[in-house]
């Protein structure tokens, strides 16, 4: 009987240890850190665009009290509906400016792949955490307003100007920008894919306003 209780302890004894064994693996594969020095070189890419949209923004725009880009300056063209079109466009890409640049003074983790851009790793939990972080990103899919609304009786206006909303709503509907288990790998590049779109979209409003000036 002691005998028989003796095993049965040391079986007991021996199932904790497996346990235990076992728990610490799964932390430690799930908190095992990722290599991200390569693609971080990819940073310089969204470096530019960021650059760009600045340098676009701050020569077609005038601010207020609030926003350095409020509208667009010395504008006023015939065209009430699309001059309203094109302001509310530079609406679009401030906000969306101020979620990819902001440290805190308007947005809460606002653009939260950038704490990862000069480190070396990411672990399993971190880009889980940075997963579910980005799905609060709203700067692309926020251009579906801009869908299919009146911008001006001239189709040819509203045409171009419809061409350049449906290549950004697109992206928001792929299935990289819609992956909710991305790859660091993914989550950079779709950041940098973001800001490329909303680089063009500038360039188009430059484009746009200096034609129509």
């Amino acid at each position: 009987m002691k005998k028989n209780v003796i095993l049965i302890i040391i079986s007991l004894f021996f199932l904790i240890g497996i346990t235990s064994f076992i728990s610490i693996m799964i932390y430690k594969n799930y908190n095992s850190k990722i290599d991200i020095q390569l693609v971080n070189e990819s940073w310089g890419i969204y470096d530019e665009n960021i650059n760009g949209i600045k340098t676009n923004m701050d020569s077609i725009t005038e601010p207020n009290e609030n926003f350095d880009w409020w509208k667009l300056k010395d504008f006023d063209i015939e065209d009430d509906d699309y001059e309203n079109t094109l302001n509310d466009l530079v609406s679009h890409i401030r906000t969306c400016y101020i979620e990819y640049t902001d440290n805190g003074e308007f947005y809460t983790n606002s653009n939260p792949i950038r704490k990862y851009r000069d480190k070396k790793y990411i672990t399993k939990e971190e880009l889980a955490d940075l997963n579910l972080l980005t799905k609060n990103d709203n700067c692309i899919t926020s251009f579906e307003s801009l869908s299919g609304i009146h911008v001006s009786d001239n189709k040819e206006l509203e045409d171009k100007f419809q061409k350049q909303i449906k290549s950004i709503n697109l992206y928001s509907k792929s299935s990289l920008y819609r992956n909710d288990n991305a790859t660091y790998n993914e989550l950079l590049m779709r950041k940098i894919n973001e800001v490329q779109l909303v680089k063009e979209i500038s360039d188009f409003l430059v484009d746009e306003y200096s034609s129509l000036k």
